[in-house]
């Protein structure tokens, strides 16, 4: 059997091939081990030969197949006669060629199986996979039971649910990120806060599950010389936080300061 393979990337709907053929229903197109009909053959007139009709051609998708999908184009010859001679009828030369190449053309097809079976089954080959499959004998009787390694390991989750949790993400603060940070937990606890300004909504980096978090703020500088820093909580949603940061009675926003929320990260 000829084929030929491609990988898809989403915007490709065009793929050749370069295998002799005789009719549309020789070829086969699979995607994924799946074979698909919603694609059009536009075959290539065999100018050299005229006993075989088509030398290649490509296969024109509907839809461009996905980014990484498996194409492959394959020619499948059916082992059966396509002409009947009769015995009163003149014998025509194309006819009698087309027929003949037609069988030889299976012949091959089959050869070429024939002999990948053969490579594939060589004593070597064969002494060869042994020798691989003793290699990762050993090493899995090195490590033990992996049974028993799975088990454990469930058991360990199980005993220490609730009981140990660690960090699996975070998130230092930079210019970039404006001076945001967090730290996820395993459990899906999150830890996340930042710096403010004046008055402003600052948005988080992970959604929080709801807004039943804890919120700790503080005063970092502000440049009034009279009155008091203080720091209003505004507003909050599972995204965002509004802070005013202000000097009493002194009519402006130049405090500085931090948040910090911690909850439950949203799913």
């Amino acid at each position: 059997m000829k084929a030929v393979t491609y990988i898809g990337d989403n915007k490709t709907t065009e793929f050749t091939f370069n295998f002799t053929y005789y009719e549309n229903s020789n070829i086969v197109v699979s995607i994924n081990g799946t074979e698909t009909a919603n694609y059009t053959i536009i075959g290539n007139k065999n100018d050299s030969s005229p006993d075989i009709p088509y030398a290649g051609g490509k296969i024109i998708f509907d839809t461009a197949p996905s980014a990484n999908d498996t194409i492959i184009i394959s020619r499948e010859l059916n082992l059966s006669r396509i002409v009947d001679y009769q015995p009163t009828a003149k014998i025509n030369p194309t006819t009698l060629n087309q027929d003949l190449n037609y069988t030889i053309e299976v012949l091959k097809d089959f050869k070429d199986e024939l002999d990948t079976i053969k490579k594939i089954s060589t004593p070597e080959s064969v002494q060869d996979l042994i020798t691989k499959i003793e290699i990762v004998s050993q090493q899995i009787n090195a490590i033990g039971d992996v049974s028993q390694i799975r088990d454990n390991i469930s058991t360990l989750n199980t005993r220490t649910n609730g009981i140990t949790d660690y960090v699996v993400a975070n998130q230092t603060p930079t210019e970039n990120n404006n001076y945001t940070w967090y730290r996820k937990y395993k459990s899906g606890w999150v830890e996340q806060g930042g710096q403010f300004v004046g008055e402003k909504t600052y948005q988080f980096p992970i959604p929080m599950a709801n807004t039943n978090y804890t919120v700790t703020t503080g005063c970092k500088t502000y440049t009034a010389q009279m009155g008091t820093a203080i720091i209003l909580f505004n507003s909050e949603t599972t995204t965002t936080l509004t802070l005013q940061g202000r000097v009493d009675g002194a009519g402006n926003n130049s405090v500085r300061g931090f948040w910090k929320i911690e909850g439950f990260a949203a799913a």
